[in-house]
Parts: structure tokens; sequence; C-alpha cells
């Protein structure tokens, strides 16, 4: 063979052997959701993940309740009394059981529950308060374009709403989740060391200190919460409705995941004592409620459509409320957004899995459940590490840009 002939085979063996790096490098260069970006494609994910048939569901659920709730409360046999809503009229039955009609239950000492009518009427001004605010936030959506309606929500990121909640804004922020990939890891020293801790969901730090600290700044959780809180054993520690394991001086960030449980809300106010005194509680903003539930299914819409290959109405099919929940996103996504529009700096925790954990650090519970698509939530981590560009909505805020994101475990 002749010199230059072999010449011709080394550089194509070498242009060969670079192309798989060459391939690599080049996409570092490019978001991993480019395919969507600026196109027809992403356009249609981002206004089909605009409309949000669970929060038009809980709205309705909580107009039904304003026109039609009534309450009934009764001693029971132990002397914790229960505070039961119905829909429409219903008698009251002998125990704290829910059944059919019952939406909510709240266990206080008898002597400590409000008349029905107050509590009826403190009720209804919650729901009202509850409607108006999220109905007035659709109705600015619906009265502008697709993209300045997008510009509505998104501007909550800019607004002083979140860094409102912690007081102003701060230089480090940890968003603890509650992933059982926690245990053994030993971060809870690093934890701490954060400007701001931010915890989900009332989720315990004793007998877990190590691995997940012990500071608390803000939690985050989802109404369902104060029912834990009104269990009868804990109403028996501390007179009155508590629900504050961090502490009275912690504020509480809480979504409406299920109307009714205002009911649980007012109760705990109603029933409050010096010891058991409500802490600061913030229902959370409209606008950051629809972005939650925006970023949260277009992530999910765009893996559906990648895994299977069919159009986007095969998601909606599959969560309609009938064959599945309504689809939600979860309390750490509304929480790291929170830190996203109050913090410089942002270090996640417990926002992984693995086939070896729990579903959650301090319980036993395996599996995840139906309302939350996590791996599309971990897509939604993956590019606010890598490529925040990418992220869609949050570019729609003017002026806000995406702190720096890391993802610890």
């Amino acid at each position: 063979m002749k010199l230059r002939h072999l010449l011709h085979v080394v550089f194509l063996l070498v242009l060969a052997l670079s192309l798989p790096f060459l391939t690599l490098l080049l996409s570092r260069g490019r978001a991993p959701s480019s395919q969507y970006a600026n196109d027809a494609g992403d356009a249609l994910l981002r206004r089909l993940a605009a409309i949000d048939a669970g929060r038009d569901h809980i709205l309705a659920d909580a107009a039904t309740l304003l026109a039609n709730a009534t309450i009934s409360s009764f001693p029971s046999h132990n002397n914790l009394p229960c505070s039961s809503a119905y829909i429409g009229s219903g008698n009251a039955t002998s125990s704290c059981h829910r059944d059919r009609r019952t939406v909510s239950s709240l266990h206080v000492p008898n002597d400590m529950m409000p008349d029905d009518g107050v509590l009826l009427a403190a009720f209804r001004a919650s729901l009202h308060s509850f409607l108006r605010e999220h109905q007035n936030n659709n109705s600015n959506n619906n009265s502008s374009s697709s993209s300045s309606s997008s510009k509505v929500v998104a501007g909550v990121m800019i607004s002083d709403v979140l860094s409102g909640l912690l007081g102003r804004r701060f230089r480090t922020c940890a968003v603890v989740g509650n992933s059982g990939i926690l245990l053994g890891s030993g971060r809870g020293a690093q934890i701490d060391a954060h400007d701001v801790v931010i915890r989900l969901n009332n989720a315990p730090v004793v007998g877990f200190v190590s691995d997940v600290g012990t500071r608390t700044s803000l939690t985050v959780t989802h109404s369902g919460v104060f029912r834990l809180c009104s269990e009868p054993s804990a109403a028996a520690a501390t007179p009155g409705c508590a629900c504050h394991p961090y502490g009275r001086s912690v504020p509480l960030a809480m979504y409406v995941s299920h109307p009714m449980d205002l009911l649980d809300v007012v109760a705990c106010a109603a029933t409050a004592t010096a010891a058991s005194i409500p802490f600061l509680l913030r229902l959370t903003d409209a606008r950051l409620d629809a972005l939650s539930a925006r970023i949260a299914k277009y992530y999910s819409l765009r893996r559906f459509v990648a895994a299977t290959g069919e159009p986007a109405s095969g998601w909606t099919r599959r969560h309609d409320g009938i064959i599945r929940p309504h689809f939600h996103y979860s309390s750490g996504l509304q929480a790291v957004l929170m830190a996203l529009g109050a913090c410089e700096e942002v270090s996640m925790f417990g926002f992984g899995k693995s086939t070896a954990a729990k579903h959650h650090y301090h319980t036993d519970q395996k599996r995840e459940t139906d309302v939350h698509d996590y791996e599309a939530e971990y897509e939604f981590y993956r590019d606010l590490q890598t490529w925040p560009e990418a992220v869609p909505f949050l570019d729609e805020a003017t002026g806000f840009k995406v702190p720096t994101v890391t993802q610890y475990w």
C-alpha cells in the first residue's frame, strides 16, 4: 500500500473513532428539549399544558360546597368531637368516620368547638376567598391572548409573593424532599448550612437528623396535611389543633388540593389556644398554582408523546379523573418553584429514587401515587440544572433568570 493511501486510511479511522465524542460534545451545546423549542410541537405542548382540568374540578367542588355545605358537630364517646361538613342535607352519625356525604371531619376537644353557625360562616368565607382569587386569575387569562396569559402566570416569579413568604430574598436555599433515598445519605449538616431550609408536608426530622438536618424556615404542604394534625393522638398531646412540628415560628405555605380541607384549616384556627396557636399560614398564590400545574403537565405530556408515539390526546384520556385521578403536581415541585423566585442558589435534596429506597424516608410506603408523574418532574429538575433556558413558561417572566440549581441526592 502506498504511503498516501495509508494516510487516507489512518485519517478515516481517526474520524470514525472521533464521531461519538464529537456527537456528545455537540449535544452538550443544545438543550435536551431542543426538538420542541421554537417549533410547532413546543407551542402545542405549551397550549395543552395551560389547560388544567384538575383545577376546574377543584373550583367546581369549591362552588358546590359554598352553595350547599352544612355543618354538624357532636361529641364522640371519648369527648373528642368531630366537625363534619355535608353536601346538601344530611343527618350526623354517631361517629367521626366519613360516609358518602361527609366532606371533612376534625377532632378537637369538645368544649373548644365553636358554634356550628360560626364555623359554617368561616368555612363559607374561606371558600369564597379561595374562589375569588382563582376565578380572577382565570378571568385574566381568558380575557387575553395565550402569550399574555402565560406572562400573567409566570409573573409570579418576579413578584414579591415568593420572597415575601420568607421575609426577603436569600443567597442559599435548600429544598428537602421526602424521598427514601435520603436515608443513610448523611446530608443533614449540609442541609442545615443553607440560609433557608424548605421542607414538605410536615415530614419529621426527629430520628433522621443526620440525613435531613434540623433547621426549617418554611414548610410547603397540600391541604390534606391538616387532617393529620387533628388526629385524636395529636389533640390529646396538645389542646386544640396543633400543626407545627417545627415550632410555631415556622410559617406554612399550603396549596388547596381539596376545597373541603379548608374546613380543617378553619376549625384549627377556631380552636387555637396559647399552646396550640396556629403559626403563620398562607394559601399559595393562584398564579403559582397555575404555573406549577403547567410545568408539571408540559413535562408529562412531552414524556408521554416521546415514550408512546401517541398524540397528546392520549395523555388526556389517561388523566380524565375517571380512569385515574386528575393529574396534579407534587408539593416538591411547587416548593422548588418558590425557591427559584426567592433564592440566588437552590440546592435540592431527597428528590431522587432508587429501586431499593422507600417512597418516603419517614414511612414504609414503597409505591408512588398515581396523581403525580414523578419521572416527568425529574426531567424538569434535570433541565433546571443543565439547561434552564429550556424550561417552558419561566422564559415568559420578563426579567427573571433561573438561579443556579444543584441536585445533591
